[in-house]
């Protein structure tokens, strides 16, 4: 007689689903994580922001790609990141009449949080990962946005618009992947009217060439991973030197004890959670680590990073 506890049951075919949905995600995203560690060019950042997708990051509630503004009292990222926005904003003098343009406006969140708070006249924004260009555009248009806030693929450092053509322009957390972050500075002051206002919000890199070899390697290695322009490895004081260069009036301050630190302690605490940590492709998991433990222990001595805010005025 057979013992009918003995025999195998088929697998539920909602578990069957679930494991081939497993399985092709996890195929996406090592061909993603090839692409990122293979390719010899610094300058596709689009494969890094492809690999980390809407699944990972560190966000629960919003698709902010950012460290965040982390104020007295706030505990989660999607709050921090939605502060940084709002300081963003402020520091904008985001208003009706401003016609705006955000340059690597990932999922669109500050967007959309823009045009509910400050109401723009309109904002443009551009950017070179198609799957955020696709979702983030689909989530304007299923907010009834869609005829204020406009997406297209385009280069911070060739952009095509016309001179004179924007009130405002702001970068979050990415112009140090820009090949060159100065190139992108003389194309948001041609691009900006007289008067307007360029902000960002920035990961500064500080230079290493004066560590160890193996420190130096593995520094460099990093930006490597983090598709880094190496001409954008300087300080604070070369950042607002470069937008004077480029023809503004600017003002350049650390904000990393409100930005980079509190997001690297945060982030170590998800990571210490092994289920989070399995949660999240391999490669970017160890993205995250890696900069968190330099910013608070830093035990290799790699380079350091500073945090900027930089605010800068075309000459009316």
């Amino acid at each position: 007689m057979i013992d009918m506890n003995s025999v195998t049951q088929p697998r539920p075919k909602s578990a069957q689903r679930s494991n081939a949905l497993n399985w092709t995600r996890t195929a996406r995203e090592l061909k993603r994580a090839a692409a990122l560690l293979l390719n010899p060019s610094r300058g596709r950042a689009d494969l890094l922001y492809e690999l980390s997708s809407v699944e990972n990051y560190l966000t629960e509630r919003t698709l902010y790609r950012n460290v965040g503004y982390w104020e007295d009292g706030t505990a989660t990222l999607d709050d921090a990141s939605e502060a940084l926005a709002r300081v963003a904003a402020e520091k904008l003098e985001l208003g009706p009449n401003d016609r705006l343009l955000d340059v690597g406006f990932g999922y669109g969140d500050q967007d959309m949080y823009w045009m509910e708070h400050y109401r723009p006249r309109e904002i443009v924004g551009i950017n070179i990962t198609q799957s955020q260009l696709e979702l983030a555009s689909k989530r304007v248009a299923e907010r009834g946005m869609s005829d204020r806030i406009r997406y297209q693929s385009a280069s911070a450092t060739h952009l095509p618009f016309a001179d004179n053509s924007f009130d405002k322009v702001v970068a979050l957390e990415c112009a140090f992947h820009f090949q060159t972050r100065l190139d992108f500075f003389r194309e948001a002051f041609r691009v900006l009217r007289p008067g307007g206002r360029l902000v960002l919000f920035d990961i500064v890199p500080l230079p290493y060439a004066h560590l160890p070899f193996f420190s130096r390697m593995f520094s460099h290695l990093g930006l490597y991973f983090w598709k880094t322009c190496p001409e954008n490895v300087y300080d604070r004081t070369v950042y607002e030197g470069k937008l004077r260069e480029a023809g503004f009036a600017a003002d350049v301050q650390s904000v990393y004890d409100k930005t980079l630190v509190p997001f690297s302690k945060f982030t170590l605490e998800k990571l210490r959670d092994p289920e989070f940590y399995r949660s999240l492709n391999f490669l970017i998991a160890g993205m995250l680590w890696v900069p968190a433990e330099i910013v608070i222990n830093n035990p290799m001595g790699l380079l350091q990073l500073d945090y900027v805010l930089g605010v800068a005025n075309k000459p009316a």
